[in-house]
């Protein structure tokens, strides 16, 4: 938690961190130039935006563009609404769009990234670890320590995301800031692109442009689901973990299914 010092000091590091990203952002200076990943500057709508920006002199006049434009800069990341409050205390002018999908389908995506064994182990895990027992376990795994170390690899991925999952709508439930956050879930833009775009430009204050269409072909979007695909994998978790947890994660499935976990 923060003290009054500490948080103080938090929000002055985090505005000029900011600040310093779109200072860069608009001279290309840390941009991701990696063709195939999501964040890279492939992904955007004209990527030689980017490379015209390599040769701008940057100084003074940088930031009065950025001081006399609108400018957007989209953040990708992991297990923010988890830490809603603590964002919340940095007082930032944000918005955010939060995609929640099946947690079935979720937990099993884990797993086949490996996050049930490389935590601790894979320098490439970059997420944060407390020591327990000479083992580096997942932060937020604070608290059931013991009964991590217990669990095999697909019971791990299970329990990590139904205990984020919780944290995630309680933390949406308590807060105060919902008009800044538009959840929807993978399923309903998967299926219904469309509608569910318009959802999220209104929400933004945006619109969709010329480059839209070949982003959502891209995106393979939409497109219909395997409705096979889902038994696969819960007929591998049958197999995998114990019976207890399996019917936490089935009960947890059915309440996201019904109403997303009461959100809706």
């Amino acid at each position: 938690s923060f003290g009054s010092m500490d948080e103080e000091y938090a929000k002055a590091f985090i505005r000029i961190s900011f600040n310093e990203m779109a200072y860069n952002n608009l001279i290309s200076r840390n941009t991701n130039f990696r063709y195939n990943d999501f964040t890279g500057i492939f992904n955007y709508k004209d990527p030689s935006v980017y490379f015209k920006r390599l040769d701008k002199e940057e100084g003074d006049i940088v930031v009065e563009e950025l001081r006399n434009g609108k400018h957007f800069i989209p953040i990708r990341t992991h297990e923010q609404l988890v830490n809603l409050e603590y964002l919340n205390k940095l007082d930032i002018d944000y918005k955010m769009l939060s995609i929640f999908r099946n947690p079935i389908d979720v937990s099993h995506s884990w797993w086949v990234r490996g996050l049930g064994s490389r935590y601790g182990k894979d320098p490439r895990a970059f997420t944060i670890t407390i020591k327990y027992n000479d083992e580096g376990i997942p932060w937020y795994c604070r608290g059931v320590e013991q009964e991590w170390l217990h669990l095999n690899s697909y019971e791990r991925c299970v329990m990590i995301v139904m205990n984020l999952i919780k944290r995630a709508v309680q933390q949406y439930k308590k807060t105060l800031e919902k008009d800044r956050i538009h959840i929807f879930t993978y399923e309903d833009f998967v299926q219904r692109t469309e509608e569910e775009l318009k959802r999220i430009c209104d929400f933004i204050g945006t619109g969709t442009t010329v480059y839209t269409p070949q982003a959502l072909l891209k995106a393979r979007c939409p497109r219909a689901l395997d409705a096979d695909d889902r038994k696969r994998k819960l007929a591998e978790f049958e197999a995998n973990v114990k019976k207890d947890l399996l019917d936490k994660l089935l009960t947890l499935s059915e309440s996201y299914e019904r109403h997303l976990y009461g959100l809706r």
